[in-house]
């Protein structure tokens, strides 16, 4: 599957895209083999992710449209990413109350799971999951990263 990898106000970001949509957003370079096939569709959908990002750094886009790649969702993390793209620009949500949206209220910690194995972070918006109370939480590239995506946003408190 093609890669590009494209600086952004947060450091380097590697998506990866098949026919179907963008298939992962990594945090920071990653190694990759060549492509040589990828097709036109991949490509497409890359170049719009790209585009998307820039804008949404740039504080002109609120909500994505670029086609993402869902196929390999499964049970309760599928359950918990889905809901988790409903969770507008701007807004947060605690564990708790994303394991509600899911269908499962008792399975906080399980949320937190499916946060941390999410492939498509920024697009699906695993940084607006915030701890009980309202706190940051945790965030795989850090908790200053999260904070950061939440200013950018308007949903946490400027200091």
């Amino acid at each position: 599957m093609p890669v590009t990898v494209v600086d952004s106000p947060i450091g380097p970001l590697s998506l990866t895209a098949g026919p179907a949509g963008l298939v992962r957003i990594a945090f920071g370079p990653v190694p990759h083999e060549p492509d040589p096939g990828g097709g036109t569709g991949a490509q497409a959908h890359l170049d719009q992710g790209v585009q998307e990002l820039d804008e949404y750094f740039a504080g002109r886009r609120t909500a994505f449209t670029v086609a993402l790649d869902r196929s390999a969702r499964r049970g309760f993390r599928g359950e918990v990413l889905t809901a988790l793209e409903t969770v507008p620009y701007g807004e947060t949500v605690t564990y708790g109350e994303l394991a509600g949206m899911a269908g499962r209220p008792l399975a906080s910690r399980a949320v937190g799971t499916a946060m941390a194995t999410n492939p498509l972070p920024l697009v699906v918006p695993c940084h607006r999951v915030l701890a009980a109370g309202h706190r940051l939480g945790g965030y795989g590239p850090g908790p200053a990263l999260k904070e950061q995506l939440l200013r950018l946003e308007g949903s946490w408190p400027v200091l």
